[in-house]
Formats: structure tokens, C-alpha cells, sequence
């Protein structure tokens, strides 16, 4: 039998509720770990530096430039294409005499290009279509053929036609009238 001590009625522990606990941010977390807390001071000088290159830089060139690296006597930065990169190398002296008046000591500036992936990139938001007056016009063409292969293909492609916007069709029919006048 067992012993009435060894029986006492045990309540089970309550998991503490998600209110007590104590969340830190996360800023707070990286800035407590001394390994981190370098990363995050190099990641808010860079991010610094960056806005300062971005207003230093035309609008449409800044969209395209980041700052890789902001270690000195260089700064690295990319450029998210072969054009943008070009663009930036012209404007190194500028932009180094502009860093060098609000006190970022940088005596060189290298520049790399990492153009986005293919698979990235967005691509043609619109099919291609065909509209009634071509897809009329290959249908015509088809019955013209004598090789019934290339007929049924030339056929099977005017289905695919699409029924245009009345737009469509004028600004068509406005090119083929220009086409016929020359």
C-alpha cells in the first residue's frame, strides 16, 4: 500500500503566459553580444554611408548602387548593372570629394558589378498576342500554301488569335496604312 505522504495532491506547474515573459527587441540582443554588436555598428555605418551616396548621386543612379564595403582607405561599392558601373566610374572623383566634406576618409573607390539573376528579374508582364487583323491575315496566307503541314500550322497560330481592343486595331491599321503609302 502506499504511503499517504508519497500521495499528496501535486498541482501541475503552469507554463508562464506569453504577458510575463520578458522579449527583448532585437536591436537589444544583437548590441548585448559583443561579436554581434561589431556587425550591427559596421552594418549602421554603412547604411549611413550609403544614404549619403545615394543623395550624392543622381536619383536614377542611386536605385542601383549599395555599398559593399566601407573599410578604409577604399570603398567597395556594386552596381546592379554593367551601365549603372559606368555611370558610377565617371562620377568617382565627385562622389569622393563629396564623402571627403562630410568627413568619411575613403582615398579610393572600387566599384563591382552584380547584375540580378535571370530568374529574379521579372520578366514580360504581358503575353504576346495576336490580334484579329493578323490572325486574319495568316489565316489568308494558310490558304494560300500548298504544303498542308505549314498550312495547319499557320492555321492552328491564327486560333491563338486574340479579339484587341479596338486601340489595338486602329493603331495596326494605322501602321499598315503608313506601310502601303511607302
Amino acid at each position: 500500500m502506499a504511503n499517504p505522504r508519497d500521495c499528496r495532491d501535486v498541482q501541475p506547474r503552469n507554463p508562464p503566459r506569453l504577458s510575463t515573459l520578458f522579449m527583448r527587441p532585437l536591436h537589444q540582443i544583437l548590441a548585448g553580444e559583443p561579436t554581434l554588436s561589431g556587425l550591427l555598428d559596421r552594418r549602421q555605418r554603412e547604411l549611413a554611408l550609403e544614404q549619403r551616396v545615394h543623395s550624392a548621386l543622381p536619383p536614377a543612379l542611386a536605385g542601383h548602387v549599395r555599398v559593399a564595403g566601407a573599410r578604409p582607405p577604399e570603398l567597395v561599392l556594386v552596381a546592379a548593372s554593367g551601365a549603372a558601373g559606368a555611370l558610377l566610374r565617371h562620377r568617382t572623383p565627385d562622389l569622393l570629394e563629396a564623402l571627403a566634406g562630410e568627413g568619411w576618409q575613403f582615398t579610393g573607390i572600387r566599384i563591382r558589378v552584380q547584375a540580378r539573376s535571370a530568374s529574379g528579374m521579372s520578366g514580360n508582364r504581358f503575353p504576346k498576342q495576336l490580334d484579329r487583323i493578323a490572325a486574319a491575315k495568316l489565316r489568308a496566307l494558310a490558304a494560300t500554301l500548298a504544303d498542308p503541314g505549314l498550312s495547319a500550322a499557320l492555321e492552328r497560330l491564327a486560333s491563338h488569335g486574340s479579339s484587341a481592343s479596338e486601340h489595338d486595331d486602329q493603331s495596326l491599321e494605322r501602321q499598315e496604312h503608313e506601310d502601303s503609302e511607302k
